[in-house]
């Protein structure tokens, strides 16, 4: 690399050929930084020492991404503390990744001499062109990294650890890797094949990492409808022995359907050791909306009460976490007495909507909808809340409810003999489908 000084355009040229977490193309911004930071806070704490570089590294980026530039160099610092120096070439793979996101940092914060000095360690790193043996490597960092970020992200993640496998067909690791980017696929897509693939994947995982609990609460799922004893097993196994607040979120959403009970029990253990997750609260909202539901009559309202007080607490005491969605359901709660609160939930939400993340959004909308649909009576404002929220072009169960709630409406107004507007609609499934990643049409 010459030493004269760099432009800052061709610095930037530069950068953008580097492998790091600042060129992968993530997909964060399907959901807010603060969500990532919280999750990916989890993930370090309780997964395997084999993906810390790039969980660490991740952080570092989503740090950056919140305008926290000393977060962020502390994570790679932290970074380079794990990196395995007993391996070379995981060594050399994590180094790599490690100060390409040093680099990415230094340019935004316009510390450009800083910038083109990691550049220079980054060449005597590894001069160009590449070992064809650290391929591997970056390309387990990257998957790990797509699958801490999100489920769509399985099907690339996939990618990642079957190129790996190629040049190194025996690494534990990346066959690890594969199992949960093949159940993260699965959770995505639902397509058989991958369900069996993923089955397969993680019997193998399972039985050569005993104490991999997420490995088991996914295989869990897997099995639910093949193996419902099996499945009913690991579970029980998982919500006994683990303490990772992610497989105990996943084994209370496994019962939940079966025992709100033992699935508030689970919560709420796993908020004692981790108060923090602000996704354990999103299924508790969830937890007491499944409890109102089958309630009987006479117990509705005292179920409501308390979650409407429990759910206010929370707000209350945890400023700092992302609840949307815990908003949300505390607005419907309320809503059962009082519309007029309830729009008031919304509206602030609203003012917030260019803040908040894709799936949020998606949540609000859907919210709106069905506020004008039940409490207010107007199918019209309903049906262009469900449109705005299937418009946004994140595959999520609230834009697959917002598509159920249209494909009704048409066959309302086909029944009315309005197909015109039947039409329309269909007319507009059609094409957000085809601006939509992961849709089936695809």
């Amino acid at each position: 690399m010459a030493t004269a000084k760099l432009s800052k355009e061709q610095l930037k040229e530069m950068l953008d050929t580097l492998q790091c977490h600042f060129t992968w193309m993530l997909g964060v911004e399907s959901c807010s930084p603060q969500h990532h930071l919280q999750k990916v806070d989890v993930e370090i704490k309780h997964t395997a020492h084999q993906n810390q570089v790039a969980l660490l590294g991740l952080q570092a980026y989503l740090h950056q991404l919140n305008n926290q530039s000393k977060e962020a160099l502390q994570s790679l610092k932290a970074a380079e503390e794990h990196n395995d120096e007993e391996h070379p070439l995981t060594s050399t793979a994590g180094s790599l990744i490690i100060y390409g996101n040093y680099t990415w940092i230094h340019f935004l914060q316009g510390s450009y001499q800083e910038a083109e000095t990691c550049l220079r360690h980054l060449q005597q790193l590894c001069p160009t062109p590449w070992d064809v043996q650290l391929i591997p490597h970056i390309q387990a960092l990257k998957g790990w990294s797509l699958l801490a970020v999100k489920s769509w992200n399985g099907e690339r993640a996939r990618e990642c650890f079957n190129m790996a496998l190629m040049l190194e067909p025996e690494n534990s690791s990346f066959r690890t890797g594969l199992a949960v980017a093949l159940y993260s696929s699965w959770n995505f897509s639902w397509q058989p094949d991958i369900e069996r693939e993923a089955r397969i994947q993680l019997e193998r995982i399972v039985n050569e990492q005993p104490n991999n609990y997420r490995a088991k609460i996914y295989l869990a799922r897997l099995l639910e409808k093949v193996d419902g004893k099996k499945s009913i097993g690991l579970v029980k196994e998982c919500a006994k022995k683990s303490s990772d607040p992610e497989v105990l979120k996943l084994s209370a959403l496994f019962w939940m359907p079966q025992s709100t009970e033992q699935a508030l029990q689970i919560i709420q253990r796993a908020l004692q050791q981790d108060p923090g997750y602000h996704l354990l609260y999103q299924a508790l909202a969830k937890c007491y909306k499944q409890q109102w539901v089958k309630a009987k009559e006479e117990d509705k309202n005292k179920i409501r009460c308390k979650a409407i007080r429990d759910l206010q607490q929370i707000v209350q005491e945890h400023p700092d976490l992302d609840l949307t969605l815990a908003k949300l359901q505390l607005a419907e709660f309320i809503g059962a007495t009082d519309r007029a609160k309830e729009k008031e939930i919304y509206m602030e939400l609203q003012k917030k909507k260019n803040t908040l993340s894709l799936k949020c959004q998606q949540a609000l909308s859907l919210s709106w909808g069905k506020y004008f649909f039940y409490r207010v009576g107007s199918p019209e404002k309903a049906k262009e809340k469900f449109m705005e929220c299937y418009k946004i072009p994140v595959q999520t169960d609230h834009r697959r409810d917002c598509g159920r709630r249209l494909v009704k409406m048409a066959l309302f107004y086909k029944r009315k003999g309005d197909t015109k507007a039947a039409s329309a609609i269909h007319q507009f499934l059609q094409e957000a489908d085809r601006h939509c990643p992961g849709h089936p049409r695809h």
